[in-house]
């Protein structure tokens, strides 16, 4: 169980990569980043790469980039939390956290989740994120996907 008073949500550092790609590795079986992934986007977004840390342990992180259209619209590439952390509120306060620092210019964010994902799917939903389609085979044969869409408005 983890203490909101000693959590921290922060920007990962060069040294959080490793536990990053560990964790990934550790929560999605067939379709993980590849630990060079996270170097390239912490070069590449780095105020868009949040974690949430307790007594130096990497209980979970959001990553978001802007999409080919400019920083209006921001995909959300993974949120993931590690299995011990599960079902505590860290996943929201991650999506909150990035909610409130997307760039000021930024008016839609959308993200994929796997229609047997109910835990995931809820909390999208409570944020406001809408299903806008599902496509078959997203990440490979068997790997569908919810696309799902929120209008953003500072």
């Amino acid at each position: 169980m983890f203490s909101r008073n000693k959590l921290q949500l922060r920007p990962a550092l060069l040294a959080d990569l490793p536990a990053l790609a560990a964790l990934e590795s550790q929560l999605f079986a067939d379709v993980v980043y590849p630990a060079f992934f996270f170097r390239q986007a912490y070069d590449l977004w780095p105020d868009l790469l949040q974690l949430a840390v307790q007594d130096d342990k990497l209980l979970g992180y959001i990553l978001a980039a802007p999409a080919q259209q400019g920083p209006q619209e921001i995909g959300i590439l993974s949120l993931a939390v590690a299995k011990e952390a599960q079902g505590q509120g860290i996943g929201k306060l991650l999506l909150a956290t990035l909610l409130d620092n997307v760039p000021a210019e930024c008016s839609k964010l959308w993200l994929t989740v796997a229609p047997d994902n109910k835990a995931a799917l809820a909390l999208y939903q409570k944020f406001g994120f809408l299903c806008a389609k599902t496509e078959a085979d997203y990440y490979g044969k068997g790997e569908d996907r919810m696309v799902l869409v929120k209008q953003h408005q500072r």
